[in-house]
C-alpha cells in the first residue's frame, strides 16, 4: 500500500493542478465542473522536467497525461468530499508547506541574487589560487575546473551572505531563549536513559 502510495503522490508532484472552468479555452475533460483545457494540458507539459515531457509525447502519452490529471482531481474531489481538508492533521502539514514555500521564496530573493558569481569572479579566483589546481607539476586547465569552481564559490558564497542576513535578522527581531525550558529538556531526555537501563535485564 506504501509503494502505491508514494507511486501515486510522485506523480502527482510532478504533475501541476487542473484548472477550474472560467479558465479560457474549450474543455478536453470536465470532473464535476472542473475543466482541464488543451491550454491546461501545455502548461503541464511545459512545467516537467525534461525526462518527464518525454512520458508524455504523443497521442498515447497525451492520453496518459489527461488521465493522471482525471485521477488526481478525483482523488482530490473525494478528500475534499470527506472533509480531509478540514482534518487538523491536514491543516497543520498545509501551515508547514507554506512556511517552507515562504521561506524558499525569501532566501531566492536576498540569498541567491545576491550571491551570484560572474566569469570574472570565478577566473580571479582561479588565477590567484593556481598553486591548488596542480597535479604531478602541471597546471590543470581554467575551463576543465570552470564548472566545480563555480558551484563552489557559489555555496561558499551564498553561505556567506545567508549567515549574515540570519545575523542581520537576529538584531532586528526580539529574540526571547528561555534557558531553564531548554535545560530542563536536556535532563528529561537523560533522565528517560536512565529509566531505560534500569529497567534493562540483568546478564
Amino acid at each position: 500500500m506504501k509503494k502505491i502510495a508514494v507511486f501515486v503522490l510522485t506523480v502527482f508532484l510532478v504533475l501541476g493542478c487542473a484548472k477550474k472552468e472560467e479558465q479560457k479555452g474549450q474543455y478536453l475533460v470536465k470532473i464535476n465542473g472542473v475543466a482541464i483545457t488543451k491550454e491546461d494540458l501545455k502548461k503541464e507539459v511545459e512545467a516537467l522536467p525534461p525526462f518527464a515531457q518525454k512520458m508524455f509525447e504523443g497521442e498515447e502519452g497525451i492520453a496518459r497525461l489527461i488521465d493522471e490529471l482525471i485521477k488526481k482531481e478525483l482523488l482530490y474531489q473525494e478528500a475534499k468530499k470527506k472533509g480531509l481538508d478540514r482534518d487538523a492533521a491536514y491543516l497543520k502539514k498545509v501551515a508547514d508547506s507554506q512556511k517552507l514555500i515562504l521561506i524558499s521564496a525569501l532566501l531566492e530573493k536576498e540569498i541567491e541574487d545576491k550571491a551570484k558569481l560572474s566569469d570574472k569572479d570565478v577566473m580571479d579566483f582561479y588565477e590567484k589560487n593556481k598553486a591548488d589546481f596542480m597535479v604531478q607539476g602541471k597546471t590543470i586547465e581554467f575551463e576543465k575546473v570552470r564548472d566545480m569552481l563555480a558551484q563552489r564559490l557559489t555555496a561558499q558564497k551564498q553561505k556567506e551572505v545567508f549567515d549574515g542576513y540570519v545575523e542581520s535578522l537576529k538584531k532586528s527581531y526580539k529574540i526571547d531563549v528561555n534557558k531553564e525550558a531548554i535545560a530542563g529538556l536536556s535532563k528529561k531526555e537523560e533522565t528517560k536513559k536512565e529509566d531505560v537501563k534500569k529497567e534493562e535485564p540483568k546478564k
